[in-house]
């Protein structure tokens, strides 16, 4: 900790403006001298104009009852006569005007002082208090707590008010109001507000970089806790340190060649200004030097009379050099600090930082680093601290556990002096002990292995229930040779599946065909007994009892699962059961009839097919979506499980729908709709569903697969399968 510094604040408004006074001073002096000739010569005129306009005057009096028009010409002559008196007057008004321009700059500084004063005020209390070691009221804890990060923008924003307002001022005097009646004036006058610009914005940076070189390396450590200044305590990222360097190379190459040519550009007189015809073969020679012999002399002339050329007099070169001079001599001070305050802002923070980690080397875990700036110096402290403290935390953690081992290996050793004598005795007793650990870890290691070769088994049991459960599915060469082009997803979520499907043909009727997508309750294990006992029934139901009516199917499927499973409907009891969609297509006539337990069917049909969906849009049974490439009907089913329910045990209803060539037909679990993934972990939900098979209308079923699973793998990401997916896709051909 440093020692309590004093606040510094009017002391660097001064020092700032006397800098100012001094970069604007030379530079405002040569522009009076370097246009005094101007001005002189213009006065000049003034005055033998004046001297004619007198004389014609005294004629135009003594014969003063002419025409009307020498009466005209007379009060024209007297006019421009007034003017031309009245001149002198104007220029002392000039001069006035700049007299209270400056006056009014002086009395924007007495404020900008002021308000300065009145903003240090509380940093030089709670400074003094804490100087003294006296309380210091917390409403200016408060207020240098907030403000002390933006002292260094709210301090330059201060300086920059009276430069802002006269900047403002001035250019209303010579854009807006133009109060100057020659070029001349006017050209000064913006000579003068354009380096009185470049004056305050070098204030104001000097201000700036000068509160924040004594902010990060002065105050802070003053303001903040320990605590706080582990971090970094600045709201934002801030720049890089080459972006600092970048912008202090910038100010130290920049001031000092801004200033000499200022005073170059002051220094050159053209030679237009001589107001000569023609130049005499001794001012050419003057004019050209050592070049003038290398060419000939109607060359030269014609490329003065052609080309606005410069000289700088004598005079001018005097004060050319004094002002460089003294140019120079205030750039080097800004330099000087500016070189100060950058180098300063990375060698105190690395100097600490090293002097830190030295004390580590030594031992010393308790010091940290002031994050003073806002760049990688100060990420780099901040990472120090965290660093620092983690090792101290893990120092403690060490330590505290040596002590309790410390206090442990004593305890142990008292014990092991009491009982040295009963340790020699009871040596066969070990022995028997080891004996007895050897034989519990060999039994523990054959019931590992014995664990082991149960789970092989349980695997083996539930791979080869997989390959009954699959074996009892439709096989492909029978779907390709009822289906022509479809397709099935089917990924279980286990091993085995809850998820079934079903399909069934007479042989009596070629053009009708059974088929069903199913969802049991649960999957794995539970779900596969459950679908291989609903496969068992609808091969009973529809192929021994030759039941082809959907519904009907359906009801008796429901009994047969009830009184297997011997649900009562009673608390605590079994309600497993099966989710089901089951229709039945015929490819001769096109027509498909439709029974569902909770899960319905959807058919995908061309845009240009929809004048006969009118009769099916305002059925509750039937849902008709429209989308850009296709239309989705869906055919609702029952909300009635095939099993127990505690809702009245109705009958299923039959759905019946004409179907056209091209139609796609799909039936599906809940599996792929429910999936959870995405970037906010969310379910897919059936609203995307439907919009992947809309957009997929016309594709190949082998693509329509393809793209489900691509999307289906990149919704869930890393998130696990949370059941049984299955799908099945069925085109009628034309």
């Amino acid at each position: 900790m440093q020692k309590i510094p004093k606040y510094k604040a009017l002391r660097i408004y001064f020092v700032a403006f006397l800098l100012y006074y001094l970069l604007i001073s030379p530079v405002s002096s040569m522009l009076f001298v370097t246009n005094y000739p101007k001005f002189h010569e213009k006065i000049d005129m003034l005055k033998v104009h004046s001297d004619t306009l007198k004389k014609t005057i005294n004629i135009n009096i003594s014969s003063q009852e002419d025409s009307i028009n020498s009466s005209n010409n007379k009060d024209t002559i007297t006019s421009d006569y007034k003017e031309i008196i009245t001149a002198p007057h104007e220029t002392k008004l000039k001069r006035k005007r700049f007299m209270e321009l400056e006056s009014f700059f002086f009395e924007l500084l007495m404020f900008v002082f002021i308000l300065g004063f009145l903003f240090a005020l509380p940093y030089r209390i709670y400074f003094r208090q804490k100087r003294k070691k006296k309380n210091i009221p917390k409403n200016i804890v408060r207020f240098c707590k907030k403000t002390m990060i933006y002292s260094p923008l709210i301090n330059a924003g201060i300086v920059s008010i009276p430069f802002i307002i006269t900047a403002l001022y001035m250019m209303n005097q010579l854009f807006i109001t133009d109060v100057f009646e020659n070029t001349l004036k006017k050209n000064v006058y913006t000579q003068y507000w354009i380096v009185f610009i470049f004056a305050g914005i070098l204030t104001v940076m000097f201000v700036y970089y000068w509160h924040r070189h004594l902010m990060q390396i002065k105050y802070l450590e003053h303001i903040f806790t320990k605590e706080e200044l582990r971090k970094r305590i600045y709201p934002r990222k801030g720049r890089k340190i080459k972006y600092k360097l970048l912008i202090s190379s910038i100010m130290t190459t920049l001031l000092p060649l801004s200033i000499v040519l200022v005073y170059l550009y002051l220094s050159l007189s053209s030679l237009k200004d001589l107001n000569l015809s023609s130049f005499t073969q001794p001012e050419m020679k003057i004019i050209f030097g050592r070049y003038y012999h290398h060419f000939e002399t109607d060359a030269l002339k014609s490329f003065l009379e052609s080309m606005n050329l410069y000289y700088i007099t004598a005079p001018d070169t005097i004060f050319m050099f004094a002002g460089i001079i003294m140019g120079i001599i205030i750039s080097l001070v800004y330099l000087i600090f500016f070189v100060y305050w950058s180098n300063y802002a990375i060698i105190i923070p690395v100097n600490e930082l090293l002097k830190n980690m030295q004390n580590i080397t030594g031992g010393k875990l308790d010091n940290y680093s002031i994050v003073r700036t806002n760049d990688e110096i100060g990420e780099l402290a901040e990472n120090y601290n965290i660093m620092t403290e983690k090792l101290n935390v893990y120092i403690s953690d060490i330590a505290r556990m040596n002590e309790e081992l410390e206090e442990k290996v004593k305890q142990r050793t008292a014990k092991i002096e009491i009982q040295k004598q009963k340790i020699e005795m009871q040596k066969a007793e070990v022995e028997a002990q080891r004996d007895e650990i050897e034989q519990q870890r060999d039994y523990v290691v054959k019931q590992r292995d014995i664990v082991a070769h149960h789970k092989k088994a349980i695997t083996d049991s539930i791979e080869y229930a997989g390959n009954i459960q699959r074996a009892l599915l439709p096989p492909d060469e029978l779907l390709q040779k009822y289906l022509k082009e479809y397709f099935i997803l089917y990924i279980p979520k286990d091993i085995v599946s809850g998820d079934f499907y079903w399909i069934y043909k007479k042989h009596t009727n070629e053009d009708k065909l059974l088929i069903a997508a199913a969802d049991c309750t649960g999957h794995g294990v539970p779900g596969a007994f459950l679908s291989m006992l609903g496969i068992s029934y609808l091969n009973e139901i529809v192929v021994d009892k030759d039941e082809f009516n959907p519904a009907i199917i359906l009801n008796q499927l429901r009994d047969k699962i009830i009184k297997s499973l011997h649900q009562t409907g009673e608390v605590g009891k079994s309600k497993d059961g099966i989710d089901i969609a089951l229709c039945s297509i015929d490819f001769k006539n096109l027509k498909i009839q439709f029974a569902g337990a909770y899960n319905p069917l959807y058919i995908i049909r061309e845009n240009s097919n929809n004048k006969v969906l009118n009769k099916y849009e305002n059925s509750p049974d039937y849902s008709i979506k429209y989308f850009e490439k296709s239309t989705l009907i869906e055919i609702k089913a029952d909300k009635i499980p095939i099993g127990v329910s505690p809702k009245k045990m109705n009958n299923f209803n039959l759905k019946d729908f004409n179907l056209q060539k091209g139609d796609e037909i799909f039936l599906f679990s809940d599996g792929y709709a429910d999936q959870f993934g995405g970037s906010k972990r969310l379910k897919f939900l059936y609203r995307r569903f439907k919009e992947i098979l809309s957009e997929m209308y016309g594709l190949p079923m082998n693509e329509k697969l393809h793209k489900l699973k691509v999307v289906h793998n990149k919704w869930k990401g890393k998130e696990k399968q949370v059941d049984d997916i299955l799908i099945i896709g069925i085109k009628v051909l034309p």
